[in-house]
């Protein structure tokens, strides 16, 4: 294809790679000065038939859009266009320019432990990212991260989701199978293989990386027991106790056992980086400073004990545990008519006062209207939010690490203003077959971080007893 204009405007170079679900060519754009590169990705479908090309096409745009959000990271290659030309789908993107990490992780040569933190630590942030928005990698290894030349920062590229369109077939009745291996071999766990990819799936290819970089093994070296299913990497290899506890929950065979985002990840690897002692912030003060501050520490440092009271309304099957300073008003009712299950507050909360501190307990029943997904739901409350006040401004999206009554939840933190208050709202919630469970904590924006740990020690501790 050498010289060829794909899209109307994209030159082809010369080819740059190549997998079993398309090519990857080096391309210029003409229609933009200077004729910057691009890289160029087509994916042929197995069958050209009108129903294949027809889901096909659907399912490409859907992940293309899936793109366009994740590559508003810096880190993250930006899509350019996307198209379908002579029955086969185009992806365009951003080149970077810089090396992948086979450059840095070669068969033989061993990274020390801090260069092996500090490079998962630089993964994990962008990870953490894509877990974020509730996408899934699925094809992490060292071709796949590159090191951008201009400012040494970590990329991630060749996101393996969009890959599905190669494998998409369709009939006149609609029905469409997908490739099920979308991944590299060496570095999928079993889940995946299995067609079930989980946010933990993307930690654990890590993990096998970390492990060639610490050990200087090839992939194909790093092999799991046969009859336990785990990996086996630190015989004749020796490693901290500390980065081995995390690698090994990293790569665990029951994915159940791993760390369940990036950001869990992030946060279990940077715990290993050397932290300063807190003496050598002192050195040149004066004793009496010393003394101060070290009071000071120490009635920092005392927890404040406080009592904790149950809550429970066995008509919704939920329980939950508050301060015993907080007051709970339930509105009665059945769950048939009423979502309001009950609200938390404060006692010492000026009543007259017109801006709100308080929890809602909500249910919504889907009996009626159709059972959702989880990100359906999540969707949904978002449209919710921006009928009601055209003016919020949602700060925080997550559906990945985030776990009500111990099942997978949306979290949205938003901002909104309500007469003279500014106020600031937490709503976390989960999907249970016909239900949605959803607790929300509005505060005023400067009241909100003081009762947050209090809140967040609250909706830990709320339980679905049942699915009634």
């Amino acid at each position: 294809m050498q010289g060829q204009i794909v899209g109307g405007r994209y030159r082809i170079i010369r080819q740059i790679g190549r997998g079993g679900f398309g090519v990857t060519f080096l391309a210029e754009d003409t229609k933009r000065p200077g004729n910057p590169p691009c890289v160029v990705k087509q994916f042929q479908p197995v069958r050209t038939d009108p129903y294949t090309l027809r889901v096909g096409k659907i399912l490409f745009d859907r992940e293309a859009e899936n793109l366009e959000e994740l590559g508003n990271h810096d880190q993250i290659p930006r899509l350019l266009a996307h198209f379908e030309e002579k029955q086969q789908f185009y992806l365009v993107q951003e080149f970077i320019e810089g090396h992948d990490l086979t450059h840095e992780i070669d068969p033989g040569k061993k990274l020390s432990e801090a260069e092996v933190i500090k490079l998962l630590i630089d993964i994990l942030e962008v990870l953490a990212f894509v877990h974020q928005k509730d996408r899934i990698h699925r094809d992490i290894k060292p071709s796949n991260i590159m090191r951008r030349k201009s400012d040494g920062k970590i990329v991630l590229i060749d996101f393996g989701a969009v890959k599905q369109v190669a494998g998409v077939q369709g009939n006149q009745h609609g029905y469409t199978a997908f490739t099920r291996h979308i991944g590299t071999p060496d570095y999928m766990p079993s889940e995946q293989t299995q067609g079930n990819p989980q946010f933990c799936s993307d930690i654990y290819a890590l993990g096998i990386i970390a492990i060639q970089a610490l050990t200087g093994l090839s992939s194909r070296d790093i092999e799991p027991d046969k009859t336990t299913g785990e990996i086996e990497w630190q015989n004749n290899f020796k490693v901290s106790s500390k980065l081995a506890n995390v690698i090994n929950k990293m790569v665990r065979y029951d994915f159940r056992q791993r760390y369940q985002s990036g950001e869990e990840a992030l946060q279990a690897v940077k715990g290993l980086m050397p932290n300063s002692p807190p003496w050598k912030a002192l050195v040149g003060v004066s004793i009496g400073t010393v003394l101060a501050v070290s009071v000071a520490i120490f009635y920092l440092t005392q927890e404040v004990k406080v009592n904790y009271l149950v809550y429970e309304n066995s008509n919704y099957g939920i329980k939950i545990k508050h301060p015993d300073n907080w007051a709970v008003q339930n509105p009665g009712g059945s769950p048939d008519i009423t979502d309001e299950v009950a609200k938390l507050f404060p006692t010492n909360q000026n009543e007259s006062s017109s801006c709100p501190l308080y929890i809602f307990i909500n249910i919504d029943n889907f009996q009626k209207g159709g059972i959702l997904s989880l990100n359906e739901y999540k969707n949904l409350v978002m449209r919710k939010i921006k009928n009601l006040n055209p003016n919020t401004k949602i700060n925080d999206i997550s559906t990945s690490s985030t776990t009500l009554s111990n099942f997978r939840a949306y979290k949205l933190v938003y901002t909104r203003r309500e007469e003279e208050c500014s106020l600031k709202v937490m709503e976390i919630g989960t999907v249970r077959n016909s239900k949605a469970y959803f607790l929300t904590y509005t505060a005023e924006e400067k009241q909100y971080s003081q009762l947050l740990p209090t809140v967040e020690k609250m909706i830990n501790s709320f339980k679905i007893v049942e699915d009634n």
